[in-house]
């Protein structure tokens, strides 16, 4: 490539152009010029080819469309000389991508490429390809012809590496026709490798297939994996011929032991000398950073701290895995690590109180973690000062977010009011981004370790007022629950609800439930508030309210008049109004409940009597975890959708054509004046309706 003339002076053009134009003007000069010269076809020499792809590639990475070259390149693939096919691999990789059409025809020139019979060379230029832009249909054909690199002994190392990473991009691509037990035996035995850059790949492709699902064969993986990195960690100190070549700032191949770590977390505690090793090796680590932090070493050399924290995260990482897992099992198979919590909480202590942003956000995380181990929650609330301040003064958004979710977790009935009311007033000045999460998150606190359900209901009001946008409707849902489920809250909750009300910019979520409480539980404040002074708290915000919230001042006004009769005179003009009205909910309501106030008092007494108690009503945590989890199963289901709407276009389209002949058809019937399935229906719940009232219809669809 250095030997082409042509192609060195064509960049040193490139290079002296003044400006944007004149660039432009010479790459299409050069373009045209390489255009004239493909068109001759196979008159043009090796030479030409290989110099004119070149210069398409440097003119595409200076941002130019190509639609020229792509036959000459995949032509280069196929050539038997290496400068050729060095040429052709690197253009294909630079042009084509794994959704490109022509790159199906890439398919058997690399195959040929990864025989038995093709020098490792040729080889390492096909698996690159593969690993770079392979899409699913080249890994259903070509996993085979990697397996047998990989699995054959006689590889040079560089080639082993190789296989491996392209193998880790076949089982993304098509986990379902790869046959781990070809593969898995061969991969663990290389874990193993003197060499570490192979160790290195090895364990990276054995991440890939343990997180594709279990299988009794990865179990073998556990003791190379603890072998390599109690050889790492106990020769870290120690300067041996081994490992010349794997220091990083004194430190052996932190990447490996950084893999080694995070590969065990797919796997249960081991037993017997694996453990011994295992445990020997994550209380080096442990030591060896509580001593580098109490010397205050840790802000010397940049590069070593990273990697040194690289692998304590990870360590603790596994730490808090082998403790979580452990949890639900006898008490004599139960880990034995909880020995390094202490530990570890308080280093994290420490990490979350250094100046570098990186450092606070890991510890931070970690702490997270910890936290969910039981007994541990109690000991990090010891950092309580230094995570409010990471909450309420940090400057980076990502790490008052860890905060929040930090104290979220440690958040216990002995300090619930202190969490919850320092979460209030960093509510009033947090970012809009976490608003709505850190609404969500005070609300099940206040749930979850409230004590006096006064003080909950005061913090959701409080919630409505402060960020009244941000309440969803599962909270003041929640709360309406808790309320009609407690009879000893009711009074209390009416007449709080009537002093918020006189607030005249109190937010529409705060009217909803004000308005919805005063017309269940007025009469339990009938003492103190008239129930013309209740109509005209909750009717002041009427105009300005959206329809939804109209539809449930509305249902209040009747309940109003249930209990307090002389009501009615200021209520009906309100019904006479709204029963002519454009909304047909408003409408609706509007002309029953109207016509409920004409009949007997006994009518309106039974339509509108006391709500009961909500059977089976759940929590706002439990509701958050279930939509979280559905969350999870909806994505992907909905990637799987996505693989196969290509195949589906047809069928849709067939279901569209029949659509549109049954909308035909109903459309006829329209204009014939013969009514639809759906018409008769729709007649049947008119002509009903005022029979099938009852509770449910006036419970506001909580």
């Amino acid at each position: 490539m250095s030997q082409m003339r042509g192609l060195t002076n064509f960049i040193t053009q490139i290079r002296a152009c003044k400006n944007k134009s004149e660039e432009k003007d010479r790459v299409l000069k050069e373009m045209s010029n390489i255009r004239s010269k493909f068109q001759k076809g196979t008159r043009l020499g090796a030479y030409s080819r290989r110099k004119y792809t070149w210069k398409i590639i440097y003119i595409y990475m200076l941002g130019y469309e190509i639609d020229i070259g792509h036959m000459e390149a995949m032509q280069l693939c196929a050539s038997k000389t290496y400068s050729e096919k060095k040429t052709g691999y690197c253009a294909c990789q630079v042009l084509f991508n794994e959704k490109h059409d022509l790159l199906t025809m890439l398919t058997q020139p690399v195959k040929n490429d990864l025989s038995r019979d093709t020098p490792e060379h040729i080889q390492a230029l096909a698996m690159t390809l593969v690993s770079n832009i392979g899409s699913k249909t080249m890994a259903d054909t070509l996993w085979k012809d990697v397996a047998d690199i990989l699995t054959r002994g006689s590889s040079r190392s560089s080639i082993r590496k190789k296989a491996s990473l392209c193998m880790l991009k076949m089982v993304r691509k098509a986990p379902e026709n790869i046959e781990v037990e070809v593969i898995a035996p061969r991969v663990i035995s290389m874990i193993a490798d003197q060499d570490f850059g192979v160790a290195l790949c090895a364990v990276t492709l054995m991440i890939g297939l343990v997180s594709m699902g279990p299988n009794p064969l990865y179990n073998e993986a556990i003791p190379n994996t603890i072998r390599v990195l109690y050889k790492l960690v106990t020769k870290n100190s120690n300067s041996g011929t081994d490992f010349s070549g794997y220091y990083y700032f004194n430190t052996i191949s932190p990447w490996l032991q950084i893999k080694c770590l995070r590969l065990l977390q797919y796997f249960p505690a081991p037993q017997g000398d694996s453990k011994k090793r295992l445990d020997e090796s994550l209380l080096r680590i442990l030591k060896h950073e509580t001593k580098r932090v109490k010397s205050g070493s840790s802000s010397q050399k940049k590069n070593k701290t990273n990697a040194d924290h690289g692998i304590l995260f990870e360590c603790m990482n596994l730490i808090i895995y082998y403790e979580q897992t452990s949890g639900g099992e006898a008490e004599e198979k139960k880990s034995n690590y909880r020995d390094h919590l202490d530990a570890m909480a308080k280093l994290l202590g420490r990490f979350i109180s250094l100046k570098e942003a990186n450092v606070r956000y890991l510890g931070l995380d970690a702490m997270t973690r910890l936290a969910k181990i039981e007994g541990m929650g109690q000991k990090i609330s010891q950092q309580m000062t230094t995570i409010l301040f990471s909450l309420r003064k940090d400057q980076d958004a990502s790490i008052r977010k860890r905060a929040l979710d930090l104290l979220f977790v440690i958040c216990s009935k002995e300090n619930s009011r202190k969490i919850t009311q320092e979460l209030l007033s960093f509510l009033k000045v947090a970012d809009y981004k976490i608003r709505e999460e850190l609404v969500l998150k005070i609300a099940i606190l206040a749930e979850r370790f409230a004590t006096d359900l006064r003080w909950y209901l005061d913090v959701i009001l409080n919630l409505i007022t402060v960020a009244g946008d941000y309440v969803s409707d599962d909270i003041w849902y929640r709360a309406i629950q808790i309320v009609t489920n407690n009879e000893q809250l009711q009074k209390y909750a009416a007449l709080t609800m009537s002093r918020a009300l006189k607030n005249k910019g109190l937010h529409e979520n705060g009217i909803k439930v004000g308005s919805y409480i005063l017309g269940e539980f007025s009469d339990l404040v009938a003492e103190t508030k008239s129930g013309e002074q209740l109509f005209e708290s909750i009717h002041q915000h009427f105009e300005t309210a959206t329809s939804r919230t109209k539809a449930l001042l509305l249902s209040s006004y009747i309940k109003l008049c249930n209990s307090f009769p002389d009501l009615q005179s200021q209520v009906l003009p309100v019904f006479s109004r709204f029963s002519v009205h454009a909304d047909e909910e408003l409408q609706q309501r509007a002309c029953e409940y109207k016509t409920i106030i004409g009949r007997e008092r006994k009518l309106l007494e039974d339509v509108f009597e006391l709500m009961p108690a909500y059977e089976n009503a759940e929590s706002l945590d439990a509701k958050v975890k279930v939509r979280s989890k559905k969350a999870v199963s909806e994505a992907g289901a909905t990637e799987d959708d996505d693989e196969n709407e290509d195949e589906d276009e047809d069928e849709n389209s067939e279901e569209e054509e029949e659509d549109e002949e049954e909308d035909e058809e109903e459309e006829d019937a329209a204009g014939l004046g013969v009514m639809t399935r759906e018409d008769l229906d729709a007649e049947d719940e008119e002509v009903s309706l005022m029979h099938k009232m009852n509770r449910s219809r006036v419970r506001l669809n909580l």
